[in-house]
């Protein structure tokens, strides 16, 4: 079985996403802060038809799943604040 290098095991969830997948995050998270009533999945749709993202260059299904990783990532990335004496700001996080 193939083992975690010893540089990645300090490296937050967060930072293991590409680039691309971080775009779409705060793409999504940007438009339901401005338009809270909007749901995730019609910001996905939102974000592939603004840029004619075609399904096969990146798949709705993948943007969303990815979506809520990086979203549990950060929250997993706050609650290790908490456990260290830092306070997130419940503002950031929709």
């Amino acid at each position: 079985m193939p083992k975690c290098k010893n540089y990645l095991v300090k490296i937050d969830k967060f930072y293991k996403f590409q680039t691309f997948d971080h775009i779409c995050f705060g793409y999504v998270q940007g438009l339901r802060k401005a338009l809270p009533s909007i749901s995730v999945n019609k910001a996905i749709e939102i974000f592939l038809n603004t840029f004619e993202i075609e399904e096969d260059e990146y798949c709705f299904d993948a943007a969303r799943t990815t979506y809520y990783r990086i979203l549990s990532s950060i929250v997993e990335m706050s609650s290790d604040s908490v456990r260290q004496g830092i306070k997130p700001n419940p503002e950031q996080i929709i």
